[in-house]
């Protein structure tokens, strides 16, 4: 898996490249810094004046791919003109989108966030909070326009995203087909709305 020497532009992301790769391919524990230093092309003491550890770089590239992820769903959270019920259901469909997108048939990517989880619960926390802030900005504009009766957002938005979590861990992607998801992703969003409108 050896590729070009790095040349130009940021090495810390062209090792969160070559790492994320790696990672996806063979594991978080089938993958170690002399292999993704030999993969970007530098030696693995040059690795570590980037990252002190395996730890940090699976952790560098879960951090890039989550903000990712929250860089798309923000932008349906933020869609101005957009009722909260075609945002939420687009939100969960992005969910089943990503998900799937990581786990390709061999992805190890569960491999991968297992070892999050575990080793930098934190980030985790950190980026659940932000899908439930994003959520909650969705369940705020309905409130606000009358769609949804919701009188704390935040918290209502923390149980929302309790309920789509199937859709947002790529470990899951295996128990169904795609369009399985999907069908299941919209039906949990109409149950959810179902108890959020007005009575």
């Amino acid at each position: 898996m050896t590729s070009a020497p790095v040349q130009n532009g940021d090495t810390r992301e062209q090792i969160l490249d070559a790492a994320q790769a790696r990672l996806l391919q063979y594991g978080y524990h089938k993958t170690t810094m002399a292999e993704i230093a030999d993969d970007v092309g530098m030696s693995a003491a040059n690795l570590y004046r980037y990252f002190r550890s395996k730890e940090d770089i699976a952790a560098g590239c879960a951090a890039r791919c989550l903000n990712e992820r929250l860089a798309r769903l923000r932008t349906i959270a933020e869609r101005a003109g957009g009722d909260a019920a075609s945002r939420l259901t687009d939100y969960a469909l992005e969910l089943v989108a990503d998900s799937h997108a990581l786990a390709g048939t061999d992805s190890k990517i569960g491999e991968l966030v297992a070892t999050i989880t575990r080793q930098r619960p934190a980030l985790v926390h950190e980026k659940l909070g932000a899908h439930e802030h994003l959520i909650a900005r969705i369940l705020a504009d309905g409130a606000a326009r009358g769609e949804l009766a919701v009188s704390d957002a935040e918290d209502t938005a923390r149980q929302v995203l309790g309920a789509l979590m199937l859709f947002d861990v790529p470990l899951f992607v295996g128990l169904y087909p795609r369009a399985e998801f999907e069908r299941r992703a919209r039906a949990t969003v109409a149950l959810l709305l179902a108890g959020l409108r007005p009575r």
